[in-house]
């Protein structure tokens, strides 16, 4: 259900639907991010700071975990969805971002689960998405919209457009937000839907290094996603790899 990706460039992420939600999300929500788990080193630079925010900014990034289509007014889900980030923990942008007893990272890889709702709203589908890490204040959430652009049919595929924005809190010394927009294709065949993706993320950071220093990160960067969504009643299993 939760896949890992590389870097900065990679973000993988899995989800399950509806009734399965509520009996993982203690389980997802098992690596916490305390404010405590970022503090900046006054001898960061500021491209090893850029590294840090646009790694972090993958892992806000407000993704549904599932293709971009109209869902119609009957369309609801609720899920549980997981990013996990691998993490170079010897590099000058982890080391100089957060402490060494930090649990932020678990062996080399960060996970960020959250919880998603979509419903659709005729002709497009509006989703958001919530994660509370345990025994912190810090939180992340987000929104999508999907449009889309040309209906598929049976032989054909659906085309669709998603715009996305995530924003993450309680953490003094860092201020993110990811803005997204992104162009779907997907085609069902039966049970099976695969799709993929390609777009724009674009992160906004600004960092507090001492009360006299601070700075800031504005990057956009392009972004590929293939995933595949198994539907058979109960559970939804949504596959996603981004990079």
């Amino acid at each position: 259900m939760v896949a890992a990706g590389g870097d900065a460039g990679g973000v993988h992420a899995g989800r399950i639907s509806r009734q399965l939600g509520a009996h993982l999300a203690a389980f997802l929500i098992a690596l916490p991010l305390s404010a405590a788990d970022i503090a900046f080193n006054p001898q960061i630079t500021q491209s090893e700071f850029a590294k840090f925010s646009r790694v972090i900014g993958q892992g806000i990034f407000a993704t549904p975990v599932q293709p971009a289509r109209g869902t119609g007014l009957l369309g609801f889900d609720v899920g549980i969805a997981a990013t996990a980030l691998k993490i170079d923990k010897g590099a000058g942008y982890w080391t100089n971002s957060v402490p060494q007893n930090s649990t932020f990272v678990r062996g080399n890889y960060a996970a960020v689960p959250r919880i998603v709702v979509s419903k659709g709203f005729g002709g497009a589908t509006i989703s958001g998405s919530y994660a509370q890490f345990s025994n912190s204040g810090v939180k992340t959430f987000g929104g999508a919209l999907d449009v889309p652009i040309i209906r598929g049919t049976v032989v054909t595929p659906e085309i669709a457009l998603r715009g996305s924005y995530a924003t993450m809190t309680g953490v003094d010394v860092l201020k993110l937000k990811t803005y997204g927009v992104e162009a779907f294709v997907s085609k069902g065949f039966g049970p099976l839907m695969p799709y993929a993706a390609i777009g724009r993320m674009r992160t906004d950071s600004r960092g507090t290094i001492t009360p006299t220093l601070s700075l800031s990160d504005r990057a956009d960067i392009v972004r590929y996603t293939a995933g595949l969504r198994l539907s058979m009643l109960i559970p939804k299993l949504k596959i996603s790899v981004g990079f």
